[in-house]
C-alpha cells in the first residue's frame, strides 16, 4: 500500500515573471517566553534590477547638482545686490585732468548703462556719458565696473559690464566715446 498523496490534492502555483522570495526570520522572544513555542515569521525579500538603482542614484545626483547651482546663482545675485544695490550702481573718485577730482557714478538702468561725471570744483558742469545697452534676461542685474587707463594726467575711461568693454577717450575737458571702425 502506498502512502503518497495523489497529485490532485497538491496546490497549483502559477508561473510568475516576478518571483517573490520569502526568508524565515527568527521571532523575537523575551527570556520569560523562551519555553513557549514561537513560530518564525515570514519576511518578504524583494530584488530590484541594478539599473533601477543606478537610474535612481543618477536622478538624485542630477537634482542635487541642480539645487546647488540654483543656490549658487541666487547667492551671487544677493551678494551683487549688497555690493552694488539696485539698480546696480558703482562710484569712483579720480583726478582725470578736468579741473580737480571728478566723481564718477555708473548705473545700470534697465539694461542701459549711464556714467555721470561730477567735478568737485564745479558741480554745475556735470557730464552724462551713455554706455552700452544690454539685452537679454537679467540685463538690469549686471554690475558696472569703472577703470582708468592710459596717460596718468588724462586717463581714458573704461566701462566694463558683463563681457562688454566700452572705452571713452579723455579730450582734456570731457570724455567722448571711441567708435570702433570696421
Amino acid at each position: 500500500m502506498s502512502t503518497t498523496m495523489p497529485r490532485s490534492v497538491l496546490r497549483h502555483r502559477p508561473i510568475q515573471t516576478d518571483i517573490q522570495e520569502w526568508a524565515i526570520a527568527p521571532s523575537r522572544v523575551t527570556k520569560s517566553h523562551q519555553q513557549s513555542t514561537a513560530r518564525p515569521a515570514l519576511v518578504r525579500v524583494s530584488h530590484l534590477h541594478p539599473l533601477v538603482m543606478i537610474g535612481a542614484s543618477m536622478l538624485v545626483t542630477f537634482l542635487f547638482l541642480w539645487m546647488v547651482q540654483s543656490i549658487w546663482a541666487w547667492s551671487r545675485m544677493q551678494l551683487d545686490t549688497l555690493q552694488y544695490g539696485f539698480p546696480r550702481t558703482t562710484h569712483r573718485e579720480q583726478g582725470v585732468g578736468h579741473g580737480g577730482n571728478s566723481i564718477f557714478l555708473a548705473t545700470n538702468q534697465h539694461g542701459q548703462i549711464y556714467v555721470l561725471e561730477i567735478l568737485e570744483d564745479n558741480t554745475a558742469s556735470a557730464h552724462l556719458l551713455v554706455g552700452p545697452h544690454l539685452l537679454g534676461p537679467g540685463a538690469d542685474l549686471a554690475p558696472v565696473q569703472i577703470a582708468f587707463q592710459g596717460d596718468p594726467r588724462h586717463p581714458d575711461l573704461l566701462i566694463e559690464v558683463q563681457s562688454t568693454v566700452m572705452r571713452f577717450h579723455n579730450t582734456g575737458s570731457t570724455y567722448v566715446p571711441i567708435v570702433a571702425s570696421s
